[in-house]
């Protein structure tokens, strides 16, 4: 795939996983994971969605996709194609010191990268799975995936990863990637509470997979 960004398309391809633009036969299945509070325990939920609902949402992230503001993907499976929870990227910030600054779900930015015709600075990527799916190596799958897409295709140079102050099982998995050490109370920007927050830098990250590798954990 080009380095161009925005990317005409986003397909991650890892051994089980496909993480990728949503289209409409996901609808139905999407509509479910998103509209199951058991899939989101330390949030606010999305309510009922309908399948027209989701038609649209899907329209409007891959509009959003195009003209640079974010990446709402579909996880799927490899084998299957099947929607199994939803990925990406949720917004894309092109200079540093917006990092912390809480902001809602974003609308197209003029001054995006893909506006300004650059590489994005910083992307906060999220995961988000059907709850029979967990513990089964998918969340590590698809952060390890979406994470070196970002540094290697997107040319990132900061990630920021999230998640609500009493998610225990999602600080555990930072745990288990090597990441622990860079965890610190801040404010989540996707909804302005005070949560966990991770960033690391390319460097972090390749010692990261260094050691995942030595270990035997790397999914990739």
């Amino acid at each position: 795939m080009s380095s161009s960004f925005p990317p005409s398309l986003y397909e991650i391809v890892t051994p089980r996983l496909v993480i990728r633009n949503a289209i409409p036969s996901d609808a139905k299945t999407l509509a479910r994971i998103l509209s199951s509070p058991e899939n989101m325990p330390y949030q606010r939920g999305h309510g009922s969605i309908s399948i027209d609902g989701m038609l649209r949402r899907i329209a409007n992230w891959n509009k959003m996709a195009s003209d640079g503001s974010n990446a709402f993907l579909a996880i799927v499976l490899r084998e299957t194609g099947e929607p199994i929870g939803t990925g990406g990227f949720n917004c894309f910030e092109l200079h540093p010191g917006g990092a912390d600054t809480p902001a809602p779900e974003p609308s197209v930015d003029p001054q995006s990268s893909a506006a300004s015709g650059g590489s994005p600075y910083l992307t906060d990527i999220g995961v988000m799975l059907d709850h029979p799916l967990w513990r089964r190596g998918y969340a590590t799958e698809a952060l390890c995936a979406s994470i070196d897409f970002a540094f290697t295709e997107l040319k990132c140079q900061l990630i920021r990863l999230e998640t609500d102050i009493e998610n225990e099982p999602w600080r555990a998995l930072m745990r288990s990637l090597g990441l622990g050490d860079l965890e610190e109370s801040g404010v989540a920007s996707y909804d302005g509470t005070t949560g966990w927050l991770y960033k690391i830098d390319v460097e972090t990250w390749e010692t990261t997979k260094t050691n995942m590798k030595a270990s035997g954990k790397w999914p990739l």
